[in-house]
């Protein structure tokens, strides 16, 4: 039986696995484009983001898509555009740009707590009077869209969702089952290397509000709708072709991406669920998640050694772990000065993640050899946690 490397066992991967790592699957065509578009004289704004604007307002099932440089920018730039009177809600537990983009707005925010199962926000989650809600669809675990769209509803609140996990996730409403995409007043995606759906860098901004999606691709362009007579102070926030190229030919395989992810997902649970101490994320009946992460969270009692010895101990192994998310937003360094309520749910789940290597062709053998190194390491706990004690 195996023996944590840290006690002097042999590291499951000698040369260490990858955290995450984009999945090309025909570089060659990527190229083409790339060169077609270098040939042309035209490098931003040109006909492959047009193409991958209408391919991804079909694959939303929405009317309007806009491609900008950043899922950061989208998110900036539709709350400029929605310019919300009051608070901006936002979860804690979530990447600190879903917060950025409302202190960038000179938007009052405001932390909210999470559901303990999903770690996604809840309608009970909100309080006091926000002019914009911000749900975000966790490691693309989605928001329950139906009821959070009635709880702004009954608050006259707006509201919008940070997906920047969402490409590949799937919702059932009304005994249908759709992708994320057309919900609230707009739905912002990510293309960065790490995504499911990825364009080396960039974002994808979906809505069904006309009017939305033309200020949205005014202010891309520094709010200049084409004579050079800027209406508000917009950003450059456009989306080259090059990168274009790159999320063209991912939204071909992100049916396949999804679905291996899943595979890896259900392979991890599988091997860990009758390992003492660990509990994993919720996808809500009817749902399927992206999986952009797979997040674990270990409870130390129960485990035997706490979260960050176990991070130590797979370090060790050649398991790299990213923390998503410790410290939450509201105890970063930047919102300080943020007046929060408590929190419960939120500061348990940042003291006990850990995220797991997860990528679109991860192999499920190396899904099966962490779980083991993670089963030994728990194995000899009390072990694992004085030798990381003793320094």
């Amino acid at each position: 039986m195996k023996r944590p490397s840290l006690l002097g066992g042999e590291p499951t991967f000698p040369d260490a696995l990858p955290f995450a790592r984009p999945t090309i699957e025909d570089p060659g065509a990527i190229l083409e484009n790339i060169e077609t578009a270098l040939r042309s004289g035209i490098v931003t704004n040109g006909s492959l983001v047009a193409e991958l604007e209408g391919r991804a307002a079909e694959h939303f099932e929405v009317d309007h898509c806009v491609a900008v440089a950043s899922c950061t920018l989208g998110l900036m730039l539709v709350i400029q555009a929605l310019d919300p009177a009051g608070p901006v809600l936002v979860p804690s537990f979530t990447f600190s740009a879903t917060a950025h983009a409302v202190a960038w707005n000179g938007k009052d925010v405001a932390f909210a707590d999470c559901d303990p199962d999903s770690w996604v926000l809840r309608p009970q989650d909100v309080y006091g009077r926000p002019g914009l809600i911000v749900g975000v669809h966790v490691s693309g675990v989605p928001v329950d869209v139906s009821a959070m769209t009635a709880a702004a509803e009954a608050l006259g609140a707006e509201l919008m969702f940070d997906a920047a996990h969402g490409a590949g996730t799937l919702v059932t409403v009304d005994g249908v089952s759709r992708p994320l995409g057309g919900f609230g007043s707009a739905e912002v995606f990510s293309l960065t290397p790490t995504k499911v759906l990825s364009g080396a860098e960039g974002g994808l901004v979906t809505t069904n509000d006309p009017d939305l999606a033309a200020t949205i691709r005014t202010a891309r362009d520094y709010g200049n709708p084409g004579d050079y007579n800027t209406r508000f102070a917009g950003l450059n926030a456009r989306l080259s072709e090059l990168h274009a190229a790159v999320a063209l030919a991912s939204l071909d395989h992100l049916e396949d991406r999804v679905v291996w992810r899943n595979s890896v997902a259900d392979r991890y649970r599988l091997s860990l669920g009758e390992v003492p101490g660990l509990a994993f994320q919720k996808v809500p009946q009817g749902c399927r998640a992206s999986y952009k992460d797979f997040t674990i969270l270990i409870d130390p009692d129960s485990f035997g050694a706490s979260r960050d010895a176990v991070v130590t101990a797979l370090a060790a192994e050649g398991i790299p772990t990213r923390p998503y998310y410790s410290p939450p937003v509201h105890r970063q360094t930047a919102y300080g000065h943020v007046a929060s309520p408590p929190l419960p749910t939120t500061d348990r789940l940042a003291a006990q993640v850990i995220s797991l290597p997860i990528w679109s062709h991860l192999p499920l053998e190396h899904a099966e050899q962490i779980a083991n190194a993670l089963a030994a390491i728990q194995r000899e706990a009390a072990a694992v946690q004085a030798e990381v004690e003793s320094g």
